[in-house]
């Protein structure tokens, strides 16, 4: 079955409707990133652990916010390199296919007004 999402590009100054509560994406960013509070991050890390997937605890570890300490031993590399990892969590917007294809008609439409310098750029390329 072919997906009838797309997915499209949000700005800060977006605005998103959840039943007649708006919210601007940047408002939207920031309530996620409060979210991902201790608690979350204790559950995550339980979750690893339950996996096999053990890390030592620092008091400054945060997957969501700073990252957490670790190494990395990229495949051709001849050591390990320090650094962090951390947690990025991406909201997409996804349009309806038959709105993209409304949006795409109603924009064949709109024509851009002429600027007042075409009719310098004319005479100069004559």
């Amino acid at each position: 079955m072919q997906d009838e999402f797309k997915p499209i590009q949000c700005n800060d100054g977006d605005v998103l409707d959840f039943g007649g509560n708006t919210y601007k994406i940047a408002k939207f960013k920031q309530a996620m990133d409060t979210s991902f509070n201790s608690t979350l991050e204790s559950i995550l890390n339980q979750e690893l652990s339950r996996q096999g997937i053990n890390r030592k605890q620092s008091p400054n570890g945060n997957w969501f916010q700073k990252g957490t300490d670790c190494e990395i031993l990229t495949l051709g590399s001849p050591s390990w390199k320090k650094g962090k990892v951390k947690i990025k969590i991406s909201v997409e917007f996804y349009i309806e296919e038959e709105d993209i294809q409304i949006t795409n008609s109603n924009n064949s439409e709109i024509t851009e007004p002429e600027s007042p310098l075409d009719d310098l750029r004319r005479m100069i390329h004559e």
